[in-house]
């Protein structure tokens, strides 16, 4: 009886809709908890501190406010509710709190002495992270059927560039043992010389970023002003710490930028601590700075369409919900797992299947500083992966194909959008650092792809070994062809039974 409870209420969702998990929701479901709460009980709420003291506070003690809406939905909520909070020498304080934190508190209820509000005698404040806030209200999170078709509905693209972004917006997980201490952001790009194309694509992300609360957005001042006009009270809030937070450009300036963002901005873009969504208008240049650091680095040749979504402004607390539980569930991955072994084996075969295919040109595009230089295209691949993963609710095998097929339809793209001359100019480029000997130049390739998948960049001489025989190599002529790279001075042994490449 319960599992057919489930089905039909699943089922009644389905037909009337989800509903909007709106400020004015969260407000009852505040008051409701408060008026539940008799004078002298002890209580635990929780809530966004506000460092302001209300109107006609004794001086008996520091009195703030504590409101179950962020700061920046308090100035569009038709309805409010506050919690006065009375904090003597003898309430312990503890984690990051300022105005607009989102804090946990305990203590004794009572009444504020002056009009209706309640008052709680603080016992216990204490800093939680942002992303808590919106846990609490993981039950209102879309499926990702719901979720996809919000989206869909909105922007007009080609089928891989919609999910890619969809995929986008979930963030990543932090990859373990990596060479590169990168966050969970990661830069969804497009790309065209063309004015047209890229403003549809800015004007498409700017609406959809918009609708996000300023929590989110990643914004160079951390703190600003708002006035509530039910108590006529002015506020001061700073925007939360959080590992998701995002950007696209606010003017169309900056759209010709070699990174299109701010100077202060950059250090996020490097080190991945936001996700960055935006289109570049450019010429394709293997080396392009943005692209180098793109999960997805497009390149269109239409427009973007989009409009505007009744729905979708409606359940953005239900988006943002989606994404907060998934990432809960999935806060980092280890480059050890079996999934992410069997993901760089995989790499590994798309690599050789494109050398093939394409030759140096390919070859030439994996330099270091090019676009698809194989060590950071391998970890903008898994960083991917690991959106898709929140998306898909688990890291299934079944994922690591389509990352390949995304990753395959970017390089037929810039194999056929990069200018020839500039496309010959990197070949040059990359035949100063092979061998004359075609057969040591496919060995150190095939090295160059081990070393670039591997944890700490070295490759153990086994390791090397099996993948030469793997891709054809005879055992003796595999074990040869190491001996000489190493005494040519291609490779050099750091310490025992591991290789590294001399560059």
């Amino acid at each position: 009886m319960p599992c057919m409870e489930g089905e039909i209420l699943k089922l009644l969702t389905a037909l009337r809709g989800r509903t909007p998990l709106t400020p004015e929701k969260r407000v009852r479901d505040f008051q409701l908890k408060v008026q539940g709460i008799k004078n002298g009980e002890q209580a635990e709420l929780e809530g966004f501190l506000l460092l302001r003291k209300p109107p006609h506070a004794p001086d008996d003690a520091v009195y703030y406010i504590l409101s179950p809406l962020q700061p920046s939905d308090l100035q569009k909520a038709s309805m409010v509710s506050y919690l006065i909070l009375r904090i003597t020498e003898n309430s312990r304080i503890s984690g990051s709190v300022r105005s607009g934190s989102y804090v946990r508190v305990s203590g004794f209820m009572d009444s504020y002495p002056y009009g209706t509000l309640r008052m709680l005698n603080v016992a216990e404040l204490r800093g939680e992270d942002y992303s808590e806030y919106w846990l609490q209200y993981d039950e209102t999170a879309l499926s990702k059927k719901e979720f996809e078709n919000l989206f869909m509905d909105t922007i007009y693209a080609s089928y891989d560039f919609e999910k890619a972004f969809l995929y986008s917006l979930f963030a990543s997980p932090r990859i373990l043992g990596s060479n590169r201490e990168w966050g969970e952001g990661v830069t969804f790009s497009t790309f065209k010389d063309r004015d047209r194309i890229i403003l549809s694509i800015w004007e498409a992300v700017k609406y959809i970023t918009g609708l996000f609360p300023r929590e989110l957005s990643l914004r160079k001042e951390k703190r600003w002003h708002f006035v509530d006009e039910h108590l006529d009270l002015d506020f001061v809030a700073y925007l939360p710490e959080t590992p998701v937070r995002y950007y696209s450009p606010f003017s169309r300036a900056v759209l010709k930028n070699e990174i299109p963002a701010p100077k202060w901005a950059f250090r996020y873009f490097k080190s991945k601590d936001a996700v960055f969504l935006t289109p570049k208008k450019a010429k394709i240049l293997p080396d392009d700075p943005l692209a180098y650091l793109s999960e997805v680095p497009f390149i269109l040749n239409e427009p973007v369409g989009y409009e505007k979504n009744r729905e979708l402004e409606q359940l953005i607390p239900n988006v943002i919900a989606t994404i907060f539980k998934e990432r809960a569930k999935m806060a980092s991955m280890s480059l050890g797992d079996r999934e992410l072994r069997i993901f760089r084996e995989r790499f590994e075969d798309w690599i050789m299947k494109n050398r093939m295919e394409y030759g140096e040109k390919f070859d030439a595009l994996r330099l270091s500083g090019m676009v698809f230089e194989t060590n950071t295209r391998f970890l903008l691949s898994t960083h991917i992966l690991g959106s898709m993963a929140r998306f898909e609710g688990g890291l299934k095998r079944s994922i690591i194909s389509d990352v390949l097929v995304i990753n395959q339809e970017i390089l037929d793209t810039w194999m056929n959008e990069i200018p020839p001359d500039i496309l010959m100019k990197a070949v040059k480029e990359y035949e100063r650092y092979i061998s004359r000997d075609r057969r040591a130049n496919i060995a150190l390739s095939i090295f160059m792809d081990l070393e670039a998948t591997s944890a700490d960049g070295s490759v153990s001489w086994e390791e090397f070994h099996s993948a030469l025989i793997r891709y054809g190599f005879k055992r003796s002529d595999a074990a040869k062809i190491i001996e000489r790279l190493l005494r040519e001075g291609y490779l050099y042994e750091p310490f025992a039974g591991r290789l590294r490449m001399i560059k």
